[in-house]
């Protein structure tokens, strides 16, 4: 009896992780791209970047400069005077509502449809 239930909770434990797996996989594979990155400035949108053009963006005006670059349709912060480069990290951001920040300059960019 006791070894019965120990199969029983093995295959509902198997099963919830094939179920998590797939629900992952199938929200990778269904992720839209955007093509158009809004940036903010001190939560005031100040400008709309297009994806689809590869450029340099040194965006002005927000505490401290920062520079954007837009690549095969993902948008990442390449520079930051900033003192933590946190925003760098993030990396290139191409999907519906993917974000990065650089707090210290106030500057957000969110990638939109």
């Amino acid at each position: 009896m006791e070894k019965r239930k120990l199969n029983i909770n093995i295959l509902l434990i198997g099963l919830a992780v094939i179920a998590v797996l797939s629900m992952l996989i199938w929200q990778k594979t269904h992720r839209e791209s955007g093509g158009i990155a809004s940036v903010y400035i001190l939560e005031e949108k100040t400008m709309e970047i297009d994806l689809s053009k590869d450029e340099i963006y040194h965006i002005e005006g927000a505490r401290l400069p920062v520079t954007l670059e837009v690549k095969d349709g993902a948008i990442r912060f390449i520079n930051s005077v900033c003192p933590d480069h946190i925003c760098e990290g993030f990396g290139f951001i191409s999907i519906v509502d993917e974000n990065a920040t650089c707090m210290p300059a106030g500057v957000f960019v969110i990638v939109d449809r």
